[in-house]
Order: C-alpha cells, then sequence, then structure tokens
C-alpha cells in the first residue's frame, strides 16, 4: 500500500534539512521565499502548505505525483 503524504512528511524530523519522499530531495526556503510562492499561487492550485508539528512544508505536483518538496526554516 502506497504511503500517503502527509505521514511521509509527518515522519520527518523537526530539525532535519535534508530528506528525499517519493524520490524527490526536500529544499530548504526562508519564510519570505515561502510567502512569496503562496502569494503567486493565489489559486491555491500549484502550490500547497502543510503546517505540521515538525515543520512547514510546501509542496507541488503534478497529476498527483510529487514534482518539489520545500521545508520553510524559521
Amino acid at each position: 500500500m502506497e504511503t500517503r503524504l502527509i505521514d511521509e512528511l509527518m515522519a520527518i524530523p523537526a530539525d532535519a534539512t535534508t530528506a528525499t519522499i517519493q524520490g524527490v530531495e526536500m529544499q530548504i526556503i526562508s519564510t519570505e521565499q515561502a510567502d512569496k510562492m503562496l502569494d503567486a499561487d493565489s489559486s491555491g492550485e500549484n502550490t500547497h502548505e502543510c503546517i505540521l508539528k515538525n515543520g512547514r512544508f510546501l509542496f507541488e505536483s503534478d497529476n498527483g505525483k510529487l514534482t518539489t518538496l520545500y521545508k520553510v526554516q524559521n
């Protein structure tokens, strides 16, 4: 059974600076960069945000397949 993305994100340690999820390497970005990305995609069709206890993540997908993953550094 395929692991859900949310479960994989929750498994990333809060202090992690590297991780690979579904074959995609996580990149670290600033809060400012994250906010700009979200503002640029005001419809929320391309960039998605997920705030979990282990961090704030942004990701993009294509046809349900993860293409980019960002962790927002405080």
